[in-house]
């Protein structure tokens, strides 16, 4: 006996117009890959990196140091000294953040001026929106004067993060808000780190490289007094430009700050 069998075509799958519609319009209401409506701004992380440039007009050089935990440094100083010994001031944000359009912002920040106690609390801002070229400022909440930056990308390649680039003995000045002595820091092949001011104050720490943006974490505990900070441990950053090292370490109040403007 034989058995015969119809072959039948698959019906072909249709859809009505106002049901593709709905389909369609669906699936655009699911997308989360869809950009936010005109006008939504969104919080991003900070533009990490090392900018150089000049403060209020080319009066300073200023080198800034961005952080991707919300944590900005703006060295400055005047550009008169052949070995870069010439920082007379940093300006530290903390908490900040940065919006989609490019604008970072901290509402808590001090500035700090070699040997002009007390600290200035203040607004930091920065516009990374024309990026690499960046605009700041860092305004005085109780409206005295502020300073106005414009520095752009420093990629510094040849001198990236790492302890081989930072090891070495720097000469330079140790400041505070009390003034500056001529200081050494020693950073050691395995981070260690001590130092000397012709004050008679001994410290000693670590420092650490921070990869993505050439810096490096810097955590240092003080002797007591002649020291600018006594009997303390502070924490900050350090840049590397070259043969020079900047280190900023504001006090745990952050009423005061270490810094170290040196050369190799």
């Amino acid at each position: 006996m034989t058995i015969t069998t119809r072959f039948k075509p698959p019906v072909p799958l249709t859809f009505t117009l106002p049901l593709a519609l709905s389909l369609a319009l669906a699936a655009c209401a699911t997308d989360s890959s869809a950009p936010p409506p005109p006008g939504t701004v969104t919080t991003t992380l900070p533009s990490g990196g090392v900018y150089k440039g000049t403060i209020d007009n080319g009066q300073a050089d200023a080198t800034l140091l961005v952080l991707f935990d919300g944590s900005a440094y703006l060295f400055y100083g005047t550009p008169n000294d052949t070995r870069g010994t010439n920082l007379s001031g940093v300006a530290i944000a903390a908490g900040g953040t940065q919006t989609s359009d490019g604008k970072f912002a901290s509402t808590s920040a001090f500035d700090y001026r070699v040997g002009r106690a007390p600290a200035t609390a203040a607004n930091f801002s920065a516009n990374f929106a024309q990026a690499p070229a960046v605009s700041g400022t860092v305004a005085s909440k109780n409206g005295g004067a502020g300073l106005a930056f414009n520095v752009n990308a420093a990629p510094m390649l040849d001198t990236g993060p790492s302890l081989a680039n930072a090891g070495g003995l720097y000469s330079g000045r140790g400041m505070s808000l009390g003034g500056a002595t001529t200081t050494r820091i020693t950073v050691a092949a395995d981070g260690y780190a001590a130092g000397t001011t012709s004050a008679g104050c001994i410290f000693k720490g670590t420092v650490a490289p921070r990869p993505g943006a050439n810096a490096y974490d810097v955590s240092v505990t003080f002797g007591p007094a002649p020291c600018p900070l006594p009997d303390a441990t502070v924490k900050g950053a350090a840049v590397l430009d070259g043969p020079r090292l900047l280190v900023a370490l504001p006090s745990p109040d952050r009423a005061n700050v270490f810094l170290f403007d040196g050369r190799k």
